[in-house]
């Protein structure tokens, strides 16, 4: 499902542009060169260093759009991923480096993810997401700047197609846990190696 927002009021670009030196996101592209990236190389870039080098400008955006517009939605409390997980799909590539279900890289149920673009996406530089378990029937999921994309990414399988729109996707996902269904975890994440659990990869709100 999809869940909106006033980008005006949660300008997630905003930061994001200040970092990479850029006022268009979606031309973020022009000037560079990369080989088709694996599982491997998918966060390894000149720009995912400059995003996860985001400071308070980002974060306190972040923190308002969990209080004021995911936990309410949501219901109750929530523990929430301290750091997301920023994606840049470039024209040519991909932005994950293979289709896969959460739960192959250890993460638990109960995880609900955000799947949040800061640019158009649509077609080739989307997610596309099975309809369920095992049906491995891929569909585009296609979002709007002011669009958040709610997914079971622990249970269906997901990633992207080469991108061939021409036009670069900036995305951020993270995943959130209801408080009543959250189970601390000694598992670690495949990317930044950190457990499962609060003051880890996880936070309470």
């Amino acid at each position: 499902m999809r869940l909106e927002y006033d980008p005006q009021r949660y300008p997630f670009a905003v930061p994001m542009q200040a970092a990479l030196g850029i006022n268009r996101l979606d031309e973020l592209h022009q000037g560079s060169e990369y080989p088709l990236l694996s599982r491997h190389e998918d966060q390894s870039t000149q720009f995912h260093a400059a995003l996860y080098d985001l400071g308070p400008d980002f974060y306190d955006i972040y923190i308002r759009f969990l209080t004021e517009v995911v936990q309410p939605f949501i219901g109750e409390d929530i523990i929430y991923q301290r750091v997301p997980t920023f994606r840049v799909h470039l024209p040519g590539n991909v932005a994950v480096g293979e289709f896969h279900r959460d739960s192959d890289y250890a993460h638990g149920p109960g995880e609900i993810n955000f799947w949040l673009p800061v640019t158009r996406a649509w077609a080739t530089n989307t997610v596309w997401i099975e309809s369920e378990e095992g049906a491995e029937d891929f569909e585009p999921h296609e979002c709007e700047i002011g669009e958040v994309l709610i997914f079971d990414g622990v249970r269906l399988k997901h990633g992207n197609r080469v991108n061939a729109t021409g036009k670069t996707r900036v995305s951020f996902d993270f995943r959130i846990v209801p408080r009543s269904r959250f189970r601390p975890s000694e598992n670690v994440s495949i990317n930044t190696n950190l457990k499962f659990d609060l003051g880890g990869y996880f936070d309470a709100l």
